[in-house]
């Protein structure tokens, strides 16, 4: 099962939760992009996922392991070859996986380059809170994350265990048919838009996207005028005092004080997955209905006052 939603408009982020009560697995966090323009594209992610799950018992013993949680922070991302005409997404800098067990590691990420690289490489370092570092790891592994990698005892021990990506079997992905799925969410709220992208009709797509946002724009103002906010179906904002287990799970990767790549304030807050609001939500899930997106029911415009997109702030629908 899985939820997501856009938990905040500015900045603008999106909140997700997945989960097999079958297996005991749990993932759940939230996102928020910052985006610049040089040479190429570049794009800083803010925020965390939270890995959750009881793994299985040692072999011929009975007791229950105890759950593990692991916290799990973002990778920044650029797009390569822009001017050459064949564009890819390249990950860069470094994310943390901080566990409960007491061990931590540290991916870097880099690409090819001008002379040199290969797509997609990373190195990653384990090591358990002290007794040991980045410099004087337990385990290292080497490769490409879409592709082959090694694990090593400490930096340049013997091989331990080596993955293939794709040689590996996936789950395909399972998506609901357009008409049965709920009006705000992304593949139904913007079909028009990606419609007319797809055909090549810029003055369509720019149409569809104003009408999206001015009617969400008429409700942010409303919900202003009536001092409330956006009510939040699957997720709701805490305060980081209220989850000790992810404040003993990012001190060890950032500090006590300042958490880099987990920046409350960058993303309106700390947010959780509320499996009671989750469980009452029933389809559809805002009363608003269509007309939230600039549609009426019969799938016309919706009495909504236009606003060219050069004018608009780049309103997105909150589901």
């Amino acid at each position: 099962m899985n939820r997501g939603e856009q938990v905040s408009h500015h900045p603008p982020v999106t909140g997700y939760s997945i989960w097999n009560d079958k297996y005991g697995i749990r993932l759940q966090g939230y996102n928020a992009q910052k985006a610049s323009f040089t040479k190429t594209i570049n794009v800083r992610q803010v925020g965390h996922a939270l890995l959750s799950f009881t793994p299985p018992a040692a072999p011929g013993s009975s007791a229950t392991p105890d759950p593990e949680t692991y916290l799990i922070t973002l990778p920044s991302l650029h797009i390569e070859s822009l001017i050459t005409g064949s564009p890819f997404v390249e990950l860069n800098g470094f994310t943390h996986i901080s566990s409960s067990t007491g061990y931590i590691a540290k991916i870097d990420y880099s690409g090819r380059g001008w002379l040199s690289g290969k797509k997609n490489t990373f190195s990653a370092f384990l090591w358990k809170e002290g007794e040991g570092d980045e410099k004087s790891p337990l385990y290292t592994v080497d490769g490409q994350w879409n592709d082959n990698f090694v694990m090593r005892e400490g930096k340049k021990g013997k091989e331990v265990e080596s993955y293939s990506a794709k040689t590996t079997k996936t789950t395909p992905l399972t998506v609901a048919p357009i008409e049965s799925q709920d009006p705000y969410e992304s593949r139904r709220a913007w079909r028009n838009v990606a419609a007319s992208i797809q055909k090549g009709d810029m003055d369509a797509a720019s149409h569809y996207k104003s009408r999206i946002e001015n009617a969400q724009r008429a409700l942010r103002k409303k919900e202003k005028e009536e001092n409330r906010e956006w009510e939040r179906r699957f997720f709701r904002r805490i305060d980081e005092n209220e989850d000790p287990e992810f404040l003993k799970l990012v001190k060890p990767i950032s500090g006590s004080t300042k958490w880099p790549g987990v920046e409350a304030d960058k993303t309106g807050g700390i947010w959780r997955f509320d499996a009671s609001k989750a469980k009452d939500a029933k389809p559809p899930y805002h009363a608003e209905g269509v007309s939230g997106l600039g549609e009426t029911e019969d799938g016309t415009s919706a009495p909504v006052s236009r606003t060219t997109t050069r004018d608009s702030d780049k309103q997105q629908p909150q589901v």
